[in-house]
């Protein structure tokens, strides 16, 4: 019997058709190749930016029609009869010899095969493949598959038909219930200490109602559940709207998995499966088009369940890698649509959880139409002392197929909770339930339903915030002191005696005292003040500054805020961190600022703000401090006139397709798939309110999060200022660029990693960043690398000043690695190689570390 592999389809091509290709070559010079050549940063760089070599380096993305990466093509050189295999992620790179000109045949299972001729002068080239679809050669080819296992024939029947599974079903309307569950086991440790504390009172009489308390108080502390209830609305291809009719909440639900189908839907007749929240990859399907590219298929069984001829097969990955499921697929006869599958997640993509398992059960709800009504969600993560182990299982009944819906039913709200969702009683959830509650699970809610009326009634909440309230020596040294009303919802905070002490890059120490309020209302509006004052240790002075905010519509977002003070304000506040410890650059300044934010359609947002300040230099004050030295700072104070500021600054954006989420008292918003247009002007007022001051800017901004399909997400951010009005513009409002730190990896989206020197403009000027994580999609089928937990990260920058017509460009690369500091918390720590050449100044080579938390809300990182 003869294998199937990638390069049998090589010898299977035929009638290539050519297709025009579009180099790109690098914009370096021989100069940075010099300076990179030994070092590690260049096995980086060359999975970004291909440079010249000694070798001819040919590399690109294949993919198809419809824009999804083509996994495990074959390239083939007619020339010498070399290829090469492309990843998981369509990926691939190959290196030639000798220069001139060769005939590139690109190939792939279920694809027209296309030649290209390229031609090699000592320069890199980047050619991007588009394949079209080929039903005759996917036929072909199978059935050669067929011979190995009947697993394959199966799998192609399903695939030939899951454009029609697609669609069969084109709307419906159905009850869900939800119900997720964590259950944390503390490590054996923790037993053991337990175990030794019983031994050391035996002998004692046993107290049954201790024993009890015990036992009541640990199902408590190691469970957390959420049940939810909802209408699920669904219009084909991807419309969905959840109608959220019931909701209780047990314990703490950060670490449980609650889908929202507006993001995925987890509908593995799709060759892409999103995993938004889940893991950083998509998976690709093992009924995509290129499945058999990408899975070996092996019947294990073939059985009637009711009445049904079930095959049931295992899918296994050819290579291992992040976007690549395993496990279990069960295929009904003669329909061919999915009875069930059981799929393990790959383990390097995954964001919060050690691992991760889909169940799905379909039931026939039409004429050979089938549709889930089971799927659960098995995952859990294991820490330092504890295990986390979750589940979250949906059950759908009452379901109407081909369900009318008025028009204009979806749009951009795909999830509302009502009121009454948070108001159901333990009767209507008992009478409820589609699925059963474990003992467990059932003891839980029986205990907290037993305790519900005594935590909710107003004696037990004064007896928590008479403990809370307490004042100890503890928190007037270091927690700082803290009282809390429940009946009025209010919080009062007082900073610590530590946090009183305070360093000022300007004069060195201060001291002060630091507090703040806190108010939430019924109707989600919400109320929050802080101020600070302190004293300056070497000059004797007196600062502060305080801070109002005002939540007034929670539903379009809608803030209000006052803020003031007198501090050293930084010139440029974004500024390289030894900059910004130098008194060089700061002012004086005593400001009063007002703001408001609202949202006047989705996704449209109208953001204004005032400030008068008086603006002073340092002359005259002492300005030094410990840090001398250690940083050292050769420019003079600033020196002028002091003179007052009124600036307005208001900015519009808008979102296209923005998708939110409606509770009863708020508006939560989800993302949007589309970029962020944004248009800005700052004004400084002559003569208004004695202002000093005379100009006007106007910034345009572009930027977007982009999920590449199973190559990665990359964001950028692209902007043009130009100050159209300078008749008096001091220095402080001058556009300002910050100096890269000399070690640290700072925003990328923001800031640039190699720029040398702080710099100002008055002028027109434009600036681009990005940056792309591929999560694994290149070095996935490397298993060394693999099993390190490293990902590659690639980026640049590019920013150019009317003024002198300067340039500055860069490119980083780098490897990433996530590390778990916590259940639900997650460092990444990133090591970057950075090429940068200037039209000032010559070619110039970094390293840089970066460090970033995870927003555990939204399950993503910072950049």
């Amino acid at each position: 019997m003869r294998n199937f592999s990638p390069s049998h389809l090589v010898l299977k091509a035929n009638n290539p058709t050519e297709r025009p290709g579009t180099p790109w070559n690098t914009m370096h010079t021989q100069t940075i190749i010099r300076k990179l050549k030994y070092s590690l940063f260049l096995l980086a760089l060359l999975l970004w930016q291909p440079l010249s070599l000694s070798a001819q380096v040919i590399t690109g993305n294949i993919s198809n029609e419809f824009g999804e990466p083509v996994p495990y093509a074959n390239v083939f050189v007619q020339q010498n009869q070399t290829g090469t295999v492309s990843d998981d992620a369509g990926h691939y790179t190959m290196r030639l010899d000798v220069e001139g000109e060769y005939r590139l045949v690109f190939s792939s299972l279920g694809y027209e095969s296309q030649s290209q001729e390229v031609l090699l002068t000592g320069d890199s080239l980047w050619l991007n493949i588009q394949l079209k679809t080929s039903g005759v050669e996917l036929a072909e080819i199978t059935v050669n598959a067929d011979k190995r296992d009947p697993a394959f024939g199966i799998i192609r029947k399903v695939i030939d038909n899951k454009q029609a599974h697609l669609k069969a079903l084109d709307s419906y309307r159905a009850r869900v219930y939800v119900k997720a569950t964590e259950e944390i086991d503390e490590k054996e440790a923790k037993k053991k200490k337990a175990a030794a504390v019983s031994l050391a009172t035996e002998g004692d009489p046993e107290d049954p109602f201790a024993a009890e308390a015990a036992a009541q108080r640990e199902l408590l502390n190691g469970l957390n559940m959420v049940e939810m209830e909802l209408t699920l609305n669904y219009q084909y291809p991807n419309r969905y709207k959840e109608e959220r009719t019931a909701y209780q909440k047990y314990g703490d639900k950060n670490g449980l998995f609650l889908p929202r189908f507006g993001e995925t839907d987890f509908n593995f007749y799709r060759n892409l499966v999103r995993l938004n929240g889940i893991a950083d990859l998509p998976v690709i399907s093992p009924l995509s088009n290129t499945a058999v590219l990408s899975y070996k298929y092996e019947l294990l069984s073939t059985d009637y369940e009711d009445g049904e001829l079930v095959y049931k097969i295992r899918v296994i990955p050819r290579k291992s890698g992040n976007a690549t499921v395993s496990g279990l697929i069960w295929i009904n006869e003669g329909h061919w649509t999915i009875n069930r599958i059981d799929f393990e997640l790959p383990t390097g993509a995954l964001i919060l959880s050690d691992r991760f398992r889909i169940e799905q059960h379909y039931a026939e709800v039409a004429d050979s139409v089938w549709m889930i009504d089971r799927q659960a969600f098995i995952y859990g993560t294991d820490t330092k002392g504890r295990v986390f182990e979750g589940s979250t299982t949906l059950r759908y009944d009452n379901i109407e197929p081909y369900y009318e819906f008025p028009d204009k039913f979806f749009g951009n709200e795909v999830a509302v909770t009502t009121q009454e969702a948070y108001e159901r009683d333990g009767e209507y959830w008992a009478a409820g339930r589609t699925e059963k509650l474990t003992e467990r699970e059932a003891e839980m809610v029986r205990v907290r339903d037993s305790i519900y009326a005594v935590v909710n009634s107003k004696t037990y909440k004064d007896s928590i915030q008479a403990r809370y309230n307490k004042v100890t020596l503890l928190d007037l040294a270091w927690d700082g002191v803290g009282f809390r009303d429940h009946e009025k919802k209010t919080h009062i905070y007082v900073g610590p005696l530590a946090s009183m002490i305070d360093f000022s890059p300007v004069g060195g120490w201060r001291v002060g005292p630091y507090a703040s309020t806190f108010k939430r209302y019924g109707n989600g509006r919400i109320l929050s003040n802080s101020g600070t004052l302190n004293y300056g240790l070497r000059n004797g002075d007196f600062q502060g500054d305080f801070s109002s905010w005002f939540r007034y519509d929670p539903f379009r977002l809608g803030d209000v805020s006052i803020s003031g003070g007198r501090s050293f304000e930084a010139i440029n506040q974004y500024d390289a961190f030894l900059n910004l410890l130098k008194p060089s650059n700061y002012i004086l300044r005593d400001a009063l600022r007002i703001g408001q934010q609202i949202e006047i359609a989705n996704g449209l947002f109208i953001r204004s703000s005032f400030e008068l300040s008086d603006r002073r230099p340092l002359t005259g004050l002492d300005v030094g401090s410990f840090v001398d030295g250690v940083v050292e700072d050769n420019d003079e104070i600033i020196d002028f006139d002091r003179y007052q500021a009124f600036i307005s600054t208001n900015t519009i954006s808008f979102t296209p397709g923005q998708k939110y989420m409606r509770e009863p008292t708020r508006k939560i918003i989800l993302g949007s798939k589309w970029p962020t247009f944004s248009l800005a002007h700052q004004k400084g007022w002559s003569g208004a309110l004695s202002s000093d001051i005379d100009f006007d800017y106007l910034q345009l901004a572009i930027e977007q999060n982009v999920q590449v399909g199973a190559l990665g997400n990359s964001r950028y951010r692209a902007q043009l200022g130009q100050f159209v009005n300078t008749r008096d513009l001091r220095f402080v409002d001058f556009k300002q660029f910050r100096q890269s730190d000399p070690i640290l990896y700072s925003d990328p989206l923001h800031s640039f990693q190699s720029l040398d020197t702080s710099l100002t403009t008055t002028n027109l000027h434009f600036e681009f960043h990005h940056i792309h994580h591929f999560n694994g999609a290149l070095i996935n089928n490397v298993p060394l690398l693999k099993k390190t937990g490293l990902k590659v990260v690639a980026g640049g920058g590019f920013l150019w000043l009317r003024d002198g017509n300067f340039r500055h460009q860069e490119v980083f690369a780098g490897m990433e690695r996530v590390f778990k500091l916590g259940a639900r918390r997650r460092l990444r720590v990133g090591i970057f190689g950075v090429a940068a050449d200037s039209s000032n100044g010559p070619p110039n080579t970094s390293f840089k570390i970066s460090f970033d938390l995870i927003d555990t809300w939204k399950r993503d990182w910072s950049f």
